[in-house]
């Protein structure tokens, strides 16, 4: 059981902090169909990791325009 807790502390500690927009471009992946915007700020935040404030308010408007319809 020790090396199991140990193993999951240690898979948590190589994957490091969950990003503060993950939630945000996790539902902006999903719509990314009907975006190309959206799209290419989900690929963006694959290879890079992050993206900018300015960026995540962006995908916020896109979700909401595309959610609205």
């Amino acid at each position: 059981m020790a090396i199991r807790i140990w193993r999951a502390r240690q898979a948590a500690r190589e994957r490091g902090p969950v990003h503060i927009h993950e939630p945000l471009m996790k539902r902006a992946e999903a719509l990314a169909d009907k975006s190309p915007f959206l799209r290419k700020v989900s690929a963006e935040f694959k290879a890079n990791g992050h993206i900018s404030n300015r960026q995540a308010e962006a995908v916020k408007k896109a979700i909401a325009r595309i959610e609205a319809r």
